[in-house]
């Protein structure tokens, strides 16, 4: 009984040495995985501002397509529509392949600090203990007094390893956490960015205010024919209209609020960085602040995604 009790006396303090020298505290670890769950759904901003775009530009493209005279015209126009993509756009292409590398690296962060990879070990020597108890309980049964085997043991020794393997599981996790974030604060900050740049840029630019001019364009060609064909326009026809013309105008302030968002998930991401380099203990108050902001934006996109 006493070689059982030193054995897992020793089984202890090794685990409190490994666990001292943990690098993370658990409220860090809990801040790595607090900003991996809202910076998947920034990283998908660009997506909000690109499928606006995309349906001002089919609807408007379906007054067009009605504002000709013949079939066949409307046939072409309309088949057309259903098969243009805002993936044509050489910019939207660019800036997927930026989420694409950003989720990747957001996706990996979080599985490495997720708590499954330190409650699954401890959990199986539990049950081994508990296991293994169960069997000298049945051989207790069966065998002779004087041969029978010490009971609850087993259970206690599997319960401490355990513990053991948990808090062993947790610092070498923590330990990879803090060289992941660290090396990755880089790749972050280039892809948020670069993703900031496309959304800025004088082509998105130019783009935004050509689905602004041809709504109008459009339109009017639409209002023309039906005209021409002696058809009243609607008043929900021309409510459609005015929603239209509110969103399109409302493309500039989307496109803020994405770049924000993702400013807010490179300022968040690289004050983190620095905390850990620094070799930090606890939340600082940098890092605080940008993780508020950063859930405060991440529920502005995540209801405009949705």
């Amino acid at each position: 009984m006493m070689r059982i009790f030193r054995i897992i006396s020793g089984i202890v303090l090794s685990v409190l040495a490994a666990v001292s020298c943990s690098p993370l505290s658990k409220a860090q670890l809990e801040a790595v995985r607090q900003l991996t769950f809202n910076s998947d759904t920034v990283s998908r901003s660009p997506a909000v501002l690109f499928g606006e775009m995309a349906d001002i530009r089919l609807h408007r493209g379906l007054y067009y397509a009605l504002s000709l005279s013949s079939g066949e015209t409307r046939y072409a126009e309309v088949t057309a529509l259903a098969e243009a993509s805002m993936d044509d756009e050489g910019m939207v292409r660019k800036a997927d392949g930026y989420v694409d590398v950003l989720n990747s690296y957001l996706r990996a962060l979080r599985s490495l600090s997720s708590e499954q990879r330190w409650k699954g070990a401890g959990t199986q020597f539990r049950g081994i203990g508990s296991r293994v108890d169960s069997v000298i309980y049945r051989y207790n049964i069966l065998a002779d007094k004087e041969e029978g085997l010490p009971e609850g043991y087993a259970r206690m020794a599997g319960r401490v390893l355990g513990y053991a393997s948990e808090e062993i599981m947790k610092a070498v996790q923590s330990k990879a956490v803090r060289n992941v974030v660290i090396a990755g604060d880089t790749l972050v900050t280039a892809s948020c960015d670069s993703l900031m740049s496309i959304l800025r840029s004088d082509e998105m630019n130019a783009l935004i205010e050509h689905e602004r001019e041809s709504l109008g364009d459009n339109f009017s060609a639409w209002l023309s024919a039906m005209e021409m064909s002696g058809e009243a326009v609607s008043v929900s026809d021309m409510e459609a209209y005015v929603d239209l013309v509110r969103r399109a105008d409302n493309l500039p302030a989307v496109r803020n609020r994405c770049v924000s968002a993702l400013r807010s998930l490179k300022n968040a991401h690289a004050s983190l960085a620095a905390d850990l380099a620094a070799g930090e203990t606890d939340l600082s108050a940098d890092l605080y602040e940008e993780l508020v902001r950063l859930n405060r934006l991440a529920a502005q996109v995540a209801g405009m995604l949705n």
